[in-house]
């Protein structure tokens, strides 16, 4: 029996296509998902093929306390799931992040001696290892006893490798660091282009945004930089946006009113109608302060659009710079920059489609999670 601890399945699909995955390939599995809203029941529920597999949705965390009682969040983790699973039954831990699951991962394992692995993700770097600091000492010992860390990024592996507050461990740790990105939904896989998209009207680029309106994605400066390259190119430039809700709507959205060069779309939750989107658009721009990985550029593309990216997050470093541009910095003037750069460059961007289903295929990636949950430490 695997179990997997993850404060986010009810909040993103991701764990959901690989807890299936994993499920159409026999695995036994337990779901555990601690969270704090009560909404949060019963999202993502899979229909098991295997009938010892479950999902544990338990609504056991505050709104704020446990947000900064990190080791009083971690122990209330660990004593939810002793009194709900069977620890006997559990041959493996797949903690899927490194602070908040990996913690819990980390206590049952000197309990129980129950192996484990851990992902690490944007908030683990961005936030817990760099505000966090009197838990460092505690997130390295994550780090020590798992058999293998997950970095979902390139990006993410060589920042934990550079990291000066990470160097007196790196010894221990550097083996165990292993890339496994994460897949797409299979929807993406059987629709996808075979070559990129070419700007179809000079007089009139596309951009597209996927994604939610907080801070972290950075919308408001994109949209700036649209603003300032349409006047000085006289309107040259149209931005659409699918999405919305999130810390930063409210400003967004007061920010385009009435202005033709920006159309908000609002959620879609049909894949063909998102796909339209794509087929409509020139290039995919999501310059995010942060980001984990960024499926929604898979997405992309998947759908022949170059695309736009941070450095060091993301998608950096995982595919050559064929595939867009990234902005050094997460300024207007560099978003500007590396629009005008993309405009300029449209015709020299390529990708190999094929390694792209690949490496996002969750079929091959949860094949690649079976061999780690078997591995020797």
């Amino acid at each position: 029996m695997i179990l997997h601890i993850t404060n986010d399945y009810s909040g993103s699909t991701v764990y959901k296509n690989l807890v299936r995955e994993l499920d159409n390939n026999g695995v036994e599995q337990i779901v555990y998902n601690p969270f704090r809203e009560a909404s949060r029941i019963g999202k993502n529920k899979i229909n098991f093929k295997n009938n010892r597999s479950q999902i544990i949705y338990s609504h056991i965390l505050s709104k704020y306390a446990d947000r900064v009682l990190y080791k009083r969040k971690i122990k209330k983790i660990v004593r939810d799931i002793e009194a709900k699973i069977d620890l006997k039954t559990v041959k493996f831990i797949h903690a899927h992040t490194w602070y908040s699951d990996g913690g819990a991962a980390y206590e049952l394992h000197k309990k129980y001696n129950i192996p484990y692995i851990v992902a690490v993700r944007n908030t683990d770097l961005n936030v817990f290892l760099k505000y966090f600091l009197h838990e460092r000492g505690y997130g390295k010992k994550i780090l020590q006893n798992a058999n293998k860390i997950i970095t979902i990024s390139a990006v993410y592996k060589k920042r934990m490798l550079e990291d000066s507050r990470l160097s007196h461990i790196l010894e221990n740790v550097q083996q165990k660091l292993t890339v496994v990105p994460n897949g797409v939904d299979p929807y993406w896989i059987e629709s996808k282009v075979m070559k990129r998209n070419v700007v179809k009207n000079e007089k009139s680029i596309q951009l597209l945004y996927i994604g939610k309106f907080n801070k972290g994605k950075n919308v408001f400066n994109l949209i700036n930089a649209v603003k300032n390259y349409n006047h000085k190119v006289q309107n040259k430039i149209k931005l659409t946006l699918i999405g919305g809700g999130g810390n930063d709507e409210k400003r967004i959205l007061d920010s385009i009113k009435n202005d033709p060069s920006f159309e908000f779309v609002g959620k879609v939750e049909s894949l063909p109608v998102l796909k339209s989107y794509y087929e409509r658009s020139d290039f995919f721009t999501m310059p995010s302060k942060a980001e984990t990985f960024g499926l929604v550029y898979i997405e992309a593309l998947l759908q022949g659009l170059p695309v736009m990216y941070t450095q060091n997050e993301g998608i950096d470093g995982f595919y050559d710079d064929s595939i867009g541009e990234k902005v050094e910095d997460i300024s207007v003037s560099a978003i500007e920059r590396a629009l005008e750069r993309l405009i300029q460059k449209q015709d020299h961007y390529s990708f190999d489609m094929e390694q792209l289903l690949e490496n996002h295929d969750w079929k091959r990636i949860a094949e690649v999670y079976q061999q780690l949950y078997t591995e020797k430490k």
